[in-house]
């Protein structure tokens, strides 16, 4: 069997298209890749944004949790139990001048 110098050149000429093809496709594939990963960095920040506001926003009920949990601590450890509002307003120390305990039932 002989294979002319067309068919070689013809061989070559099928190599060379299919590279030019791969390589197109390999490109594609990197822009939609590169893409991609702005997206998810956009996202990411966007999702850190929002985390951020969400903190700062809940950390201002957190304070204030946390002031009434220190007011009911303060009266469970002394021993008396008080109204409400006395929990609700942070700050106010129970009175002590009585010895005596009271609780409610």
């Amino acid at each position: 069997m002989s294979h002319g110098i067309v068919d070689v050149f013809a061989f070559q000429e099928a190599l060379l298209i299919e590279a030019v093809f791969a390589i197109a496709i390999l490109t594609t594939a990197w822009i939609g890749f590169c893409r991609w990963l702005q997206h998810k960095e956009r996202m990411g920040r966007l999702i850190a944004e929002q985390t951020a506001e969400r903190t700062m926003q809940y950390g201002g009920s957190m304070a204030l949790v946390e002031e009434r949990l220190k007011a009911i601590e303060q009266i469970l450890t002394i021993g008396r139990f008080h109204t409400a509002a006395q929990i609700d307003a942070p700050g106010t120390d129970p009175p002590s001048t009585s010895d005596e305990v009271h609780r409610t039932p």
